[in-house]
């Protein structure tokens, strides 16, 4: 056989260390000629119970009449070897032989459906392991391993594999880069009994995608390219038109709403200790042992609120989030707030459930003025969870917010507020994904 010489017939020789059920070398030189012998494919006898299935080379190998390459690893019919394809180097073809199964129209299998593979990613997620075989092909075939690779300049310069393994050269990453390109790939591996072939159909979470057949595993390369979502930060949350005034026996009354932007109102609330309040959203309506029907005079209420962020914009690919320091603006005028004592997060993240410190305490009915008491000193404007505000007067319409004695972020509350936040996580998780997206719930 000479180099780049078309190859007329299969030849084989066997040595001890081939010499098994499963398959049987041909040595094939870019140089050499072979000596006739008579073909392979009418004198491999493998042990009972298998049966021919593919070859595969260990090297490229090229389609006859042009300089197409056939990657090595490709399976390869018989037909293939004997007429469709030339060597350009030194190469080792292999038979692969498959196990006779007791069912023959059940061994092979035809079409391998992956369900449930995770295409969203964001900066600074780790990539997991996410392809499900389907229940009805639990026992055909399962996953070897998944791959992101990232891509710079249509280079690719880094890998990530679900099984911890090495595939190739690249260096590891552990972490999306927002804004990066990735792509996605994964292999296919045969159980006892079952083979894959050249004709199998892999369907990927709904689509059909292009597999090979290499090595008795399907190979399905590029399935999906992604760009990682970038996070923005909300600066600032503005809650509006909220009525901070109540005079003594007043009914709680919940008018904040939010401009049009990166976040929604959800719930506010009046709260007079850790088991008396009211709340504006029904689904909070347990969150108080005692409910508030009417204000009392001389009593100090405090006002909390919770707003949650968008999340990711797909048409922008990015994931709006609440920062530690973001702030917050209450008709007009900026506050210092405080998360609930029981809740871990840093801030970052898509829920604002906070404490103010914004007070109003509702005056008796026989003063001479119609406005709650609201006086405070000025807060202290250097909180990282506030902005510069102006000084009130003692005496506010019911737009503008009240102010406490605190002077920092920490609340005037003098109760325990953790009470509340029980029910918050509790319910919570589920009604920022199933909230209405109206600006305001009514």
């Amino acid at each position: 056989m000479t180099k780049n010489d078309q190859i007329p017939f299969v030849y084989y020789g066997i040595d001890d260390d081939v010499n098994k059920p499963y398959y049987y070398k041909l040595n094939v030189s870019e140089t050499e000629i072979l000596s006739f012998a008579d073909s392979i494919i009418n004198v491999l006898s493998p042990n009972p119970g298998y049966e021919f299935s593919y070859w595969t080379a260990d090297a490229a190998v090229y389609q006859v009449g042009g300089d197409t390459a056939i990657p090595a690893g490709t399976a390869l019919s018989s037909d293939q070897i004997q007429s469709k394809i030339t060597v350009k180097s030194d190469v080792t073809f292999t038979a692969h032989f498959k196990q006779i199964s007791e069912y023959p129209d059940e061994s092979e299998i035809t079409n391998a459906t992956i369900e449930d593979v995770r295409f969203n990613y964001g900066a600074g997620e780790a990539p997991i392991m996410s392809a499900f075989v389907t229940p009805v092909d639990y026992e055909k075939y399962d996953v070897a391993y998944e791959c992101w690779q990232q891509f710079e300049n249509n280079e690719p310069v880094a890998a990530w594999y679900s099984d911890n393994g090495s595939h190739g050269s690249l260096p590891t990453f552990t972490k999306f880069e927002g804004g990066k390109k990735y792509v996605y790939s994964l292999m296919l591996k045969p159980k006892d009994g079952y083979s894959f072939s050249s004709k199998t159909i892999v369907t990927v979470n709904g689509q059909k995608v292009s597999a090979h057949f290499v090595d008795g595993f399907m190979y399905v390369p590029a399935v999906k390219t992604i760009t990682a979502s970038t996070v923005t930060v909300i600066d600032v949350v503005e809650i509006n038109d909220v009525t901070v005034s109540f005079k003594d026996g007043d009914k709680p009354v919940f008018t904040g709403d939010v401009p049009d932007g990166k976040y929604y109102y959800r719930a506010e609330w009046w709260e007079l200790d850790s088991k008396t309040g009211a709340i504006s959203a029904d689904f909070f309506s347990g969150a108080y042992e005692n409910k508030i029907t009417t204000f009392e005079s001389g009593k100090t209420y405090h006002y909390g609120v919770y707003v949650v962020s968008e999340g990711f914009v797909e048409s922008e690919n990015t994931s709006y989030v609440f920062g530690p320091n973001t702030k917050l603006k209450i008709n007009g005028e900026f506050v210092n707030y405080k998360r609930y004592e029981n809740d871990t997060s840093d801030g970052s993240d898509g829920t604002m459930w906070v404490i103010t410190d914004l007070t109003m305490t509702p005056k008796a009915n026989d003063t001479s003025s119609d406005s709650s008491d609201t006086n405070s000193d000025s807060k202290d404007t250097s909180s990282n969870n506030s902005g510069t505000s102006t000084n009130s007067n003692s005496n506010t319409n019911s737009k503008t917010p009240a102010k406490n004695n605190a002077g920092s972020t920490n609340p005037n509350t003098g109760n325990n507020v953790g009470g509340i936040l029980l029910t918050f996580v509790i319910a919570g998780s589920g009604l920022v994904v199933a909230g209405r997206r109206s600006r305001k719930n009514k």
